[in-house]
């Protein structure tokens, strides 16, 4: 088991901020975590049995909804931001996402259309952050809900 998987767990287990921010995911959704350091082995996102957060899981995910890389930098970055805002952690996800800094890079290819991405919760999600995560996103171009279905129809890497 690695370091990385380890921390990345411990974080979605045991901080509130990422619970509050999987809340809203729904039994279904599930994607996979890779990270840079060995892209060989995938790890599965999805909800804890139970619980109404999720976490990552050893198995590599069948059907991902969306794929994630993480360089160690990028995780460690968001898993040592001391906010409880979910606003906050979505800034400096799609700030990672964007700046491509390296050894803090994070790249995301989503798999599912718009309605999947509704129906499984993931609009919701974005939709906590509030207005801190909208106005981040407005920067990078995403202007309203036509530039939400833009990212996620895309289905590339970002």
């Amino acid at each position: 088991m690695s370091d990385l998987f380890i921390k990345l767990k411990d974080f979605f287990e045991n901080r509130d901020v990422a619970k509050k921010a999987t809340n809203p995911l729904s039994k279904k959704a599930e994607g996979e975590v890779v990270f840079s350091i060995d892209k060989t082995k995938s790890y599965s996102f999805r909800r804890v049995d139970g619980e109404s957060y999720s976490s990552i899981f050893e198995n590599s995910p069948k059907e991902p909804d969306f794929t994630i890389t993480l360089s160690e930098g990028a995780l460690n970055e968001l898993i040592s931001l001391k906010s409880e805002s979910v606003g906050d952690f979505g800034v400096l996800f799609f700030k990672l996402l964007k700046n491509k800094e390296s050894g803090k890079e994070v790249s995301l290819k989503i798999h599912i259309g718009f309605i999947k991405m509704i129906s499984k919760g993931y609009l919701k999600v974005l939709l906590l952050g509030g207005p801190v995560v909208m106005s981040a996103l407005t920067k990078l171009g995403v202007h309203g809900i036509d530039g939400i279905k833009k990212i996620f129809s895309k289905k590339k890497d970002s």
